[in-house]
């Protein structure tokens, strides 16, 4: 990873407007300015960027500027020829948010979700903020952090730094590989105890079957020998239920002759008594005569009646008119005589001095009045015409004679009534007249059907006693198939019970065959699975082999102890630039135990602990003075910087070392910097954090923080 360009806004100290900072301008740049004015910031930007942690570590709210409601970082950096960029912000509002993105070129790379994306840009780097900061980047108050870990977790950082968690994955699908494998051997087990214990019953199988055989011939013979037996009888039993069914129909015959013969006798009965009924209610007919001669004198006093009633109603209708008409022309003389005398009145009024008009109440001119007095006379001359022809002698007359003739029509509705009610006694005498005439055609109809009942009657009952003289004659059979019945029924008992057996005994022969069949198939299946179970076994072997070598102990072991004397020629070489050959050091990747062994010697143990000499011999690293220990951490940080470097995948060229310089006297921080030049080839970029007025000036290319009431800011100088 080489760092392109860095752009940031609200970050810490650092407000808006901030100018980016173009890692293209230098190689190697010092990061100088007082402290607090926010030097450290600018890699906490960086770090913050990618992996979303600095030294304020996983809390971004911390790092959001004073009085600031949004946070912005982007950053920059080239990898494998390819110019990859992380945008991360962080809002406060509505309760805090975050948004990440990552880019190559115009390709957008961003997940769904924030850790899907921190994931992929780990990924892509190949490195994790904690290998970063453990190998190339020595934070302000860290530089010891790869020296004082224990030595599981140095093991564990220089894997990462080697990229040994390749092998791990691998060891992990070794491993997986294994448990499956294990899990097929173990089912097959399973399958061969299953087949064994199958196979051992085979013999067993053979006997059941010759058994099964043997029975199945005696039943076959028992069978054959029923199944005539029961034939015999069937048909025995079939003739006599023919002629018994025969009995039973002559008996049926017998039973429907008897009930037509009760059912005649019934009619027979029925009918005389009808007969008897009719011929009574006849005797009443001749009586009828007389009664309804008088029908027709009250039809025609009633016809009469209706004429005269429907006459005199007309008479009244036109009585009713001409009163009507009468009357309006009474009402319209009276309304035109009162009008006459209201003209009149006025007409006298105005013959009077000082008259008013009639019309509009104002007194009336001498002309108008002469005017209007002729107008009135002349309507008084149009309404006695009018009146005079109203004529009412006509109207008058037709009244008097309707009168009259209304009145000479007389109508005796007491008269009217009772002849309606002896019209209608009379009819009901008409309607049962016409019934005893009917009844007397059924009386013939009955006396006609009783003869032919009795002729009837004497066949029927001579059919029946010759039907019962044969009944008589024949045998009875009911016994006898009775008997039948139940021996048919045992012989098919038997029968069903042979058949059965026969059954049984050809399932158990048909399991018996099956089972040996499936023996056979078994021994050729027990012979595949022991082949199978070899090959998984080699197979389970080889995984278990590579889950050896894949592991701590194995080619990752091997990678570190081949990398072990790199890194400690180089950090020997840089320490004696910075110690005069003072010091020296030693990394030990393997030592006794304590204890002892079943054998009584002692085992060893893998560890990666670092042994520290100088001419005082070997000491422990807390007994080094501040600036000793800074020395020996500076030579083995950058001696696994520069590994970093060649390592697969990360080729992380980019060397950060924030303040530390302090412990350092005059001649220490005079070798550093010559330790720097040094190296300065291997690192495409290397940035230096330091406040010491003294030694910035030894780096021609330095970048200037200064802070003020608005916040951080920088400046490049050099370039």
């Amino acid at each position: 990873m080489i760092p392109v360009k860095l752009t940031l806004s609200n970050f810490t100290s650092y407000g808006e407007n901030v100018p980016e900072l173009r890692f293209t301008k230098f190689h190697l740049a010092a990061i100088s300015g007082p402290n607090g004015a926010g030097k450290s910031s600018l890699l906490d930007a960086i770090t913050w960027c990618l992996w979303g942690t600095s030294r304020a570590g996983d809390s971004s709210d911390q790092l959001v500027h004073l009085g600031a409601q949004n946070m912005f970082v982007e950053f920059s950096f080239s990898l494998d020829g390819h110019t990859f960029i992380v945008k991360r912000q962080r809002s406060l509002k509505h309760g805090g948010s975050s948004a990440l993105e990552f880019w190559s070129g115009k390709n957008n790379l961003t997940e769904g979700i924030i850790k899907t994306t921190q994931q992929k840009i780990i990924d892509t780097l190949h490195l994790t903020f904690e290998t970063f900061t453990n190998s190339s980047f020595l934070r302000q108050g860290h530089a010891d952090e790869f020296t004082t870990k224990g030595p599981t977790d140095r093991k564990r950082i220089l894997a990462d730094i080697l990229g040994l968690s390749h092998y791990d994955k691998l060891e992990e699908k070794a491993k997986e590989k294994v448990k499956d494998l294990t899990s097929k051997l173990k089912l097959l087990e399973y399958q061969f105890l299953e087949i064994e214990a199958e196979l051992s019953q085979k013999e067993a199988s053979q006997e059941k079957k010759i058994l099964a055989e043997k029975k199945i011939t005696e039943i076959e013979i028992k069978i054959s020998s029923l199944e005539k037996e029961l034939k015999s009888q069937i048909e025995t039993k079939a003739a006599l239920n023919a002629t018994y069914g025969q009995q039973n129909k002559l008996k049926q015959t017998l039973t429907g002759l008897q009930t037509e013969l009760n059912e005649i006798l019934s009619q027979g009965k029925m009918r005389a008594g009808k007969i008897k009924t009719l011929e009574k209610e006849l005797e009443e007919l001749p009586g009828f005569e007389e009664k309804l001669k008088k029908l027709k004198i009250l039809e025609k006093e009633k016809e009469e009646y209706t004429t005269f009633s429907q006459k005199k109603l007309e008479l009244e209708n036109k009585l009713t008119k001409i009163k009507s008409a009468l009357a309006l022309k009474n009402q319209e003389r009276e309304n035109l005589g009162k009008k006459l005398e209201e003209i009149k009145s006025h007409l006298e009024a105005l013959s009077k001095e000082f008259a008013n008009c009639p019309t509009c109440g104002q007194e009336i001119g001498k002309d108008n009045k002469h005017k209007v007095i002729k107008d009135l006379r002349l309507k008084i001359k149009e309404l006695e015409k009018i009146i005079s022809g109203i004529k009412t002698d006509d109207e008058e007359k037709a009244i008097l004679k309707l009168q009259t003739e209304s009145s000479s029509i007389k109508l005796d509705d007491h008269k009217y009534q009772e002849t309606l009610k002896k019209l209608q006694e009379i009819s009901l005498l008409q309607g049962k007249r016409e019934k005893l005439i009917a009844d007397q055609a059924t009386l013939e109809s009955e006396k006609k059907v009783v003869v032919e009942l009795r002729e009837l009657f004497k066949n029927k009952k001579s059919q029946i006693e010759k039907l019962e003289q044969d009944l008589n004659k024949l045998p009875n059979l009911a016994d006898d198939l009775t008997k039948l019945e139940i021996q048919v029924n045992q012989k098919e008992l038997e029968l069903n019970k042979l058949r059965t057996e026969e059954k049984e005994a050809r399932n158990l022969l048909g399991q018996a065959t099956e089972l040996i069949s499936r023996s056979e198939q078994l021994e050729k299946l027990f012979e595949q699975k022991k082949l199978e179970k070899n090959n998984l076994e080699k197979e389970k072997g080889g995984f278990e082999e590579l889950t050896l070598a894949f592991g701590k102990k194995g080619i990752q072991a091997m990678i570190i102890e081949t990398a072990i004397p790199e890194i400690e020629t180089e950090a020997n070489r840089l320490l004696a630039k910075l110690t005069s050959g003072r010091m020296n050091i030693r990394l030990q990747t393997q030592k006794e135990t304590k204890t002892k062994m079943e054998d009584g010697e002692k085992g060893i143990v893998e560890t990666l602990d670092i042994i520290i000499s100088d001419e005082m011999g070997e000491r422990e690293y807390s007994l080094y003075s501040g600036g000793e220990a800074f020395r020996v951490n500076f030579a083995i940080r950058i001696a696994l910087s520069k590994l970093l470097t060649r390592r697969a995948g990360a080729k992380l060229q980019f060397l950060v070392i924030d303040e530390g310089f302090g412990t350092q006297d005059a001649e220490g921080r005079t070798r550093i910097v010559e330790v720097l030049d040094t190296i300065k080839n291997d690192f495409e970029k290397i940035l230096i954090i330091t406040h010491l007025e003294e030694l910035k000036e030894e780096f021609p290319v330095r970048i200037e923080v200064s802070k003020n009431s608005g916040g951080s800011t920088f400046e490049v100088v050099g370039t």
